[in-house]
């Protein structure tokens, strides 16, 4: 993990009190120390602000992503992740949707008919331009003419009106 501050060095993860919050800051040393010049030089005094590994910070298994990672950049690592962190993603979920659960909208009982009729009639219309083009090799311009009504027929229910002759 790189330092948020400078992007170069590796970085620990730092916590610090901040409006009365806790943060957590992914920083190398020499940035922290350039940040927050009130704490002195760094030796022991940074060991208890590391996070991560150290301090038995949670990660998740498949990976390797800690969740001090996910709060510093909002990002979770894998689709793992989320059973990883469940119970402290709950309440982001919450705060963001309002609720756990999702209440979107479902397609109505209906959309499976559609769509078994849909393709129907595309079939249909695949079968008919074959069809027609056979009976124009053939020059049988009648039932050329029969067959193209009845696909006119067909890009009418599936595209309204326009469709493709």
């Amino acid at each position: 993990m790189l330092c948020a501050c400078c992007g170069k060095n590796s970085a620990k993860l730092y916590k610090r009190d901040a409006e009365g919050k806790e943060i957590t800051l992914s920083l190398c040393a020499e940035c922290y120390e350039k940040l927050y010049p009130e704490r002195g030089e760094g030796g022991d005094f940074f060991a208890s602000f590391v996070g991560g590994e150290e301090k038995g910070e949670k990660c998740c298994p498949a990976c390797g992503t800690t969740l001090a990672a996910f709060r510093h950049t909002g990002l979770l690592g894998c689709a793992y992740c989320y059973t990883a962190f469940r119970t402290e993603l709950l309440p982001a979920v919450r705060y963001a949707q309002g609720k756990l659960h999702h209440e979107g909208k479902a397609p109505s009982g209906l959309a499976d008919e559609q769509y078994d009729t849909i393709r129907e009639l595309v079939h249909e219309q695949e079968r008919l331009k074959t069809c027609i083009r056979a009976a124009e090799a053939e020059g049988d311009d009648f039932v050329a003419r029969k067959l193209k009504s009845r696909l006119a027929n067909i890009n009418r229910r599936l595209y309204g009106g326009e469709g493709e002759e």
